[in-house]
């Protein structure tokens, strides 16, 4: 993916040479959309990581708010949560994970409780229903134009395939397919009417 990405234009002069000359202008169409829908998966992504980032954040600030703990580097818990969302189901577990165990080290003008700590879990557990049922769905489904529910079947469906490289490859893999079908059943038509 990283070499496509840096020899991006590379990639599309040979594969463009390829194919017959009667077929370049489909094979040509084919790979501009697909980078549009590939740049609009990317979008989409980092979208539904800052949403992660920012309901974690201002999650763990208005726990800290409401009960007088201290959790230090709340931002930087956030940011690490909304960057692990890059794996769909992931981000918000793994910002959880340290904000427990920074809460459990630093010092506390409270003493420290499991109640705290379930609180702390509380707080992620929302985030993730948030992400999962309402943002990353809409937000992919909307940038790849897929409908949410499709994007929540498939994300299970890649888990199942390939555990996480699966949740992270199967929505490009499917914009990418999808584009693919688009464009050859809109040349069969257009060269093969009823």
């Amino acid at each position: 993916m990283i070499f496509f990405l840096l020899d991006g234009e590379k990639f599309s002069y040979v594969f463009l040479h390829a194919v017959p000359e009667k077929n370049q202008e489909l094979a040509k169409r084919m790979l501009d959309k697909t980078a549009n829908q590939i740049k609009a998966y990317i979008r989409g992504q980092l979208l539904a990581g800052s949403s992660v980032a920012i309901t974690s954040i201002i999650g763990l600030y208005i726990l800290q708010r409401i009960t007088g703990i201290s959790i230090p580097y709340t931002i930087l818990i956030g940011i690490a949560a909304g960057l692990c969302n890059l794996i769909p189901f992931i981000g918000p577990v793994m910002g959880m994970i340290p904000a427990i165990i920074i809460y459990l080290v630093t010092d506390q003008t409270i003493p420290i409780h499991i109640l705290y700590v379930v609180l702390i879990i509380t707080v992620f557990a929302i985030v993730q229903l948030i992400d999962n049922l309402v943002m990353s769905p809409y937000i992919m489904g909307g940038s790849v134009g897929l409908h949410p529910m499709f994007v929540i079947i498939l994300v299970l469906f890649g888990a199942s395939i390939a555990g996480i490289l699966g949740m992270l490859f199967v929505i490009p893999i499917v914009a990418i397919l999808k584009v693919i079908i688009e464009e050859l059943v809109t040349t069969f038509k257009k060269h093969n009417p009823i």
